[in-house]
């Protein structure tokens, strides 16, 4: 997902009137501010500085959605409201493969230091979603990502993720300048902090469908194998994180023959229900 600068890239077109009639009733969280692409049509086209083998694998990820089963279609264009995906390097090398989530109502300027280096190819296009590329992407990696372009948000950023997943802080190694401190501090806050606030279940009440808040579309069901949900992966510990399934999430996982975290690229059933219910709500 796309954070730059404390600003938080979403989707400005309005559900909240659709949704409010029907509601997604599997897994999976989904802002009540994000737009959904008009029926089911996500057009997009690639930027200047992506290579053929980023755009197969790009597609690639595409087709991961399709094939699950997902109410979407994906369709090449070279103009009009569309998603662009585009080649950034950045200055460190990292890998930071990022999407806005969801449709914009208007079109929006890539964010600052998202675009590659201009090479006459005139002004940065506009468009009403960015997948940004940086350093290699893996493909469960875009998977994810396009799950976010779709309108799809976070899992573990839910309040209710404590039973089936740990987050805990470490301290930065010794001798860690004020910068990477800073660095590990925005990270944490865009990344790791609960930001649904999920209510508690009344006494006796259903432990499926769905709830809402007036932020939010959530599922009483946490899904630890959605592929929304971040994963037990180096790269957390590198930035200060560290990230444990609880051994009720293993059991769930294994009851229900799924891979935490959307391991693989693999998609959960979970994701693919709430996207088929939000999509046809628009409809």
């Amino acid at each position: 997902m796309i954070r730059t600068r404390g600003r938080r890239f979403t989707g400005l077109a309005a559900l909240a009137a659709m949704l409010a009639l029907a509601a997604p009733t599997s897994a999976g969280v989904i802002q009540r501010s994000t737009g959904l692409w008009p029926d089911g049509q996500v057009r997009y086209s690639f930027g200047p500085g992506v290579t053929a083998a980023d755009q197969a694998a790009v597609r690639l990820a595409m087709q991961s959605w399709t094939t699950a089963g997902a109410p979407v279609r994906f369709v090449a264009a070279t103009s009009g409201p569309r998603l662009i995906v585009l080649r950034h390097q950045s200055a460190d090398g990292a890998n930071r493969c990022r999407a806005t989530v969801g449709r914009g109502a208007i079109d929006r300027p890539p964010p600052r230091g998202a675009l590659e280096q201009s090479a006459g190819h005139g002004a940065p296009p506009t468009a009403r979603g960015f997948l940004i590329l940086s350093g290699h992407c893996r493909h469960r990696v875009l998977v994810h990502e396009i799950g976010h372009v779709l309108g799809l948000d976070h899992e573990h950023e839910r309040s209710d993720r404590s039973a089936w997943l740990t987050v805990r802080r470490l301290p930065p190694p010794a001798g860690t300048g004020p910068v990477a401190l800073a660095e590990r501090e925005t990270l944490w806050r865009r990344n790791y902090v609960v930001r649904f606030a999920i209510p508690a279940p009344a006494p006796r009440a259903p432990t499926g469908g769905v709830g809402m808040t007036p932020r939010v579309l959530f599922t009483r069901q946490y899904d630890a194998c959605s592929v929304m949900h971040y994963l037990e992966d180096p790269t957390h510990r590198r930035r200060g994180v560290a990230l444990a399934f609880t051994p009720a999430a293993r059991a769930e996982a294994e009851r229900r023959n799924c891979f935490l975290g959307g391991s693989g690229g693999r998609i959960s059933s979970l994701d693919v229900a709430v996207l088929t219910q939000a999509y046809a709500v628009g409809r």
